[in-house]
C-alpha cells in the first residue's frame, strides 16, 4: 500500500447532479478507504447558468451517491475571495486535485493554486480536455490551467494526445491515463423479475434503449434512422434533450415509426436508473464523438449488453461479440447491421450471457493508486 497522503479534491459533489459530481464524490470515498486523509471542497455556485442546460442539482434528500462527510461547499464562481480562502486552506495538503468541469474553471482554479502555495502537488482531473462544443478561447484556458498545476489525469489515450497537443511538444506537464471506473451510485432497485428474451419480431420486438443527456454528438437521430430499417426493434430514449425534442419527434413521424419509438424528455433520477436500464434489452450508445462514459458500465452492472460506436473509450469497455457490439461511428448502415444481429435467433441471448456485472468495480484500485502516485 502507498503511504497515507493528505489529498484535497476540489470539484462538484451532492447536490450537484451528473457523472462528474458522482465520480468526484466516489473518488473521495475510495481514497479515504485506501487510507488517505481526504478533504472535498465543493461549489456553492459552480458557473454562470448559461454554461449548462438542464438539471444541475438534485434534491438534498435524494443524493445520487452517498454524500462525503468531509466536504464543504463554499466556492462561488463570482467571488474570488472564496477561491483565495479555499487555496489557503489547502497549503498543508500533499496533493490538490481539481476537477475541471469547463475551461472557465481555469480562472478560479488558477487562484486556488496560487493561494495553496508550492508544497502540494497540483493535478487537474480532466473528464473532457475540451468541451464537445468548444469556443475559441478554450484551448488557451486549458493550456494555462494545465501548466499551472503541472499534471493532468485523463481517461483515454485519445484525451491524453489532445492534452499534449494543446500543451506543446516541449511542455514539462505530466499527463497520465487511467480508465474511468463506475461511480458508487445509489441506483435504486432493479426488481426481481428477469427480463425474458424477446423474439425480435414486430409482435415481440427487442427494446434498445438510450439514456442520459440527448445531444447531437450522441447520435440518437442515427439510432432512430437505423431502427426504422429493422422491424423487430423498438427504441426508447430517456433523458434531457438539449435540442428541441420536437426535432426528433418529426424525424420519427417522417420515418413512419411512431409505434416503435418512445421519446421521454426529462432528467432520469439516479434512484430510477436501475428500473430504466433493466427495462431495456440492449443499451445503444451511437456517439459520433466521445471522450469517456460510465453508461457502458452502468448497463453491464445490471446484466444488459451494449452496442457502442468506436468513439473515445466506448469500444474499450465492450468485448465485441461477447458482451456487446462495436460499430464505426457516424455510420448508419453499420448500426443497422448491428441491430439486425440483435434480432437474429440467439444473438441477444449470447450477449447477455457474456456480461460481467461485477467487472467495473475492479478499476477503482488502479484509479486511486494513480492519483496517489502523483505525490511521488
Amino acid at each position: 500500500m502507498t503511504r497515507s497522503l493528505r489529498i484535497a479534491i476540489v470539484g462538484p459533489t451532492h447536490p450537484f447532479s451528473g457523472g462528474i459530481a458522482t465520480h468526484t464524490t466516489s473518488l473521495a470515498h475510495r481514497l479515504r478507504d485506501a487510507g488517505h486523509d481526504v478533504r472535498l471542497l465543493s461549489w456553492k455556485a459552480q458557473y454562470p447558468k448559461f454554461l449548462r442546460s438542464g438539471t444541475t442539482r438534485v434534491p438534498e434528500a435524494e443524493p445520487e451517491v452517498r454524500p462525503f462527510d468531509g466536504s464543504t461547499a463554499t466556492l462561488t464562481w463570482y467571488n474570488p475571495l472564496t477561491w483565495l480562502r479555499a487555496g489557503w486552506s489547502l497549503r498543508r495538503a500533499d496533493v490538490v486535485l481539481v476537477t475541471a468541469v469547463t475551461p472557465y474553471h481555469a480562472v478560479p482554479y488558477a487562484v486556488v493554486r496560487l493561494a495553496a502555495g508550492c508544497r502540494p502537488r497540483g493535478v487537474v482531473l480532466a473528464h473532457n480536455v475540451l468541451p464537445h462544443e468548444h469556443g475559441r478561447f478554450d484551448e488557451a484556458l486549458v493550456r494555462v490551467l494545465y501548466r499551472q498545476y503541472g499534471a493532468v489525469l485523463v481517461h483515454s489515450d485519445e484525451q491524453a494526445a489532445l492534452a499534449r497537443r494543446i500543451l506543446g511538444a516541449d511542455s514539462p506537464v505530466e499527463v497520465r491515463v487511467t480508465r474511468l471506473p463506475l461511480a458508487d451510485l445509489l441506483l435504486g432497485d432493479p426488481g426481481d423479475a428477469e427480463r425474458p428474451v424477446p423474439a425480435g419480431t414486430p409482435e415481440d420486438p427487442v427494446t434498445v434503449g438510450f439514456f442520459g443527456m440527448v445531444r447531437h454528438y450522441k447520435g440518437v437521430d442515427q439510432l432512430i434512422a437505423a431502427a426504422a430499417r429493422v422491424p423487430g426493434v423498438r427504441v426508447v430514449v430517456r433523458g434531457e434533450f438539449w435540442q428541441p425534442v420536437e426535432e426528433y419527434r418529426e424525424q420519427v413521424r417522417s420515418l413512419g415509426v411512431e409505434d416503435r419509438v418512445e421519446l421521454v424528455d426529462g432528467y432520469v433520477a439516479m434512484s430510477d436508473m436501475a428500473a430504466v436500464i433493466t427495462g431495456f434489452d440492449v443499451v445503444v450508445l451511437p456517439y459520433r464523438t466521445a471522450s469517456s462514459s460510465i453508461n457502458v458500465a452502468l448497463a453491464h452492472r445490471f446484466g444488459v449488453p451494449v452496442v457502442v460506436s468506436d468513439a473515445g473509450t466506448l469500444p474499450l469497455d465492450v468485448r465485441d461479440g461477447v458482451d456487446g457490439l462495436v460499430v464505426p461511428a457516424d455510420d448508419v448502415p453499420a448500426l443497422t447491421a448491428a441491430l439486425e444481429r440483435l434480432v437474429q435467433p440467439g444473438g441477444l441471448e449470447r450477449l447477455r450471457a457474456g456480461v460481467d456485472a461485477a467487472g467495473a468495480d475492479r478499476r477503482w484500485a488502479e484509479y486511486t493508486d494513480t492519483v496517489a502516485a502523483f505525490a511521488r
